[in-house]
């Protein structure tokens, strides 16, 4: 994040060690006490040609430090990431971008929490004018989902929400800046498809745009699977498909089968202890559960974690209703297209799955009434 340092000493320091072409001019906290830095860097030919990570050359610079400021010399094979070791344990590194010919200036504000801020070509200006607002939201995400056990999907969603309309904002406002390839990676795929194939060609131009046309490629293939996904999750919840029997051991060790039930309405609830989200569905589940009585039989499956951590997960959720255990038995995920967590599915008397919903969702239960009711 920038922050004007207020002192006319830094203002003659910068006016006076601003960089010649080829160089960036790194300026650290008033604190700094060391005598050298690491700066490393992969140019982004290097990047996206290397088959494997063993081809990817990192290069690395000690740097001597004087009255605070260190002078990097930019790599002459090309446009390169650059990345400056912090001093300290520290969560994240300044990086920039920069090509041969090029002159910025790095302000290192402090290393933790990371604050700096690059000035000296439009791509590294734009980058951080947008991670100034973004890093704001995201700082506001991470307080909210670690401090409120009770965070909620759509307080969660207002807060991507307001991420995703700032990268749109800053596109539309700047529609051929260079930064846009790197930016709109950020976005979710239907938004980042959008600005992909809406970019100028200026910002087309940009010594970032691999990335772009890197992460193009893979939502592409998001996009195919999803639909695949889609087309599975209908058919599977069309009410023409058979539930797939099975057998698993409850708390007791008792011996039980999905046709054991055969004439109810069934949900099925694919869980785990260790799925936050999961945990924050028990309380309208259990309304549910209460509601219906007899009408309703519910099952929770429990996956992909110890015995002894799914026991007590059932104890200290209090879950009233029947619990197996599955472990991590692939395929009855596959029977029932299990791709993420919690999966609901509903089940007819007559053992057809007419509704398979993945994640917390709370039209699940209006359809569960529609059902039931």
């Amino acid at each position: 994040m920038k922050k004007m340092i207020p002192f006319a000493a830094a203002a003659i320091l910068l006016a006076s060690c601003s960089s010649d072409k080829g160089t960036a001019t790194i300026q650290f906290p008033s604190d700094f006490s060391e005598n050298t830095i690491v700066v490393s860097h992969m140019t982004i030919d290097n990047i996206f040609n290397a088959k494997q990570a063993e081809d990817l050359q990192v290069i690395y610079d000690t740097l001597e430090v004087k009255n605070g400021v260190a002078t990097l010399h930019l790599d002459k094979a090309g446009a390169a990431r650059y990345s400056i070791e912090p001093p300290v344990m520290a969560r994240m590194q300044p990086e920039f971008y920069a090509t041969p010919d090029e002159s910025l200036e790095v302000k290192i504000v402090s290393f933790e929490p990371l604050d700096y801020d690059v000035k000296g070509t439009k791509l590294m200006e734009d980058i951080m004018a947008i991670t100034t607002v973004t890093q704001g939201i995201q700082n506001e995400y991470m307080e909210l989902v670690t401090k409120n056990p009770d965070v909620t999907p759509e307080q969660v969603k207002e807060i991507r929400d307001r991420y995703d309309n700032a990268i749109k904002k800053f596109v539309a406002d700047n529609p051929k800046s260079p930064a846009i390839p790197y930016i709109i990676q950020d976005l979710s795929g239907d938004d980042f498809k959008a600005a992909y194939d809406n970019m100028t060609p200026e910002a087309k131009k940009s010594i970032l745009m691999p990335f772009a046309e890197l992460y193009n490629q893979e939502v592409e293939q998001m996009v195919k699977d999803r639909e695949a996904e889609e087309a599975r999750q209908a058919e599977v919840a069309s009410g023409k498909i058979t539930a797939s029997d099975f057998t698993l051991p409850d708390l007791a060790g008792k011996k039980v089968s999905l046709s054991d039930f055969k004439g109810k309405w069934v949900v099925l609830d694919f869980w785990g202890s260790w799925c936050g989200w999961c945990i924050k569905g028990f309380p309208a589940l259990k309304d549910a559960y209460k509601k219906y009585g007899d009408k309703l039989v519910v099952i929770g499956i429990d996956c992909n974690e110890s015995e002894a951590d799914w026991r007590e997960g059932v104890k200290k959720h209090e879950i009233p209703w029947i619990n197996l255990y599955n472990g991590n038995d692939q395929k009855l995920y596959e029977e029932y297209n299990i791709t993420g967590f919690p999966t609901k599915a509903i089940i007819n008397p007559e053992g057809k799955i007419v509704d398979l919903t993945t994640g917390e969702d709370p039209a699940f239960f209006t359809r569960l009434a529609n059902f039931v009711e």
